[in-house]
């Protein structure tokens, strides 16, 4: 078992680890077990490898947010889908 801090470019873990990896690759084999917190361009954990912490993937943009408009939206409101003319909802509840 090892405990510690890892920076390195690729990394592989047939053991046991316990601590921070800060790398490029992070290959985690069959007989691996990591506990810690991951910083890595590639994280691989193959199938038997146990793996229990928090990961962080380098070069990935956060979530964006979406924008959704309501639906019937005239165009002053960015409803782009005619001439100015009120939507077929819009029209039916005008009358």
């Amino acid at each position: 078992m090892c405990d510690g801090d890892i920076v390195a470019g690729k990394v592989m873990i047939s053991g046991r680890f316990t601590g921070t990896v800060d790398a490029e690759r992070l290959e985690i084999v069959a007989s691996g077990i990591v506990t810690g917190t991951v910083n890595v361009g590639q994280l691989v954990v193959e199938s038997g490898a146990q793996f229990n912490g928090t990961s962080k993937i380098k070069g990935q943009e956060p979530p964006r947010q979406l924008r959704h408009e309501k639906a019937g939206e005239d165009e002053k409101s960015g409803d782009k889908g005619g001439k100015g003319e009120k939507s077929e909802a819009s029209a039916r509840k005008a009358g």
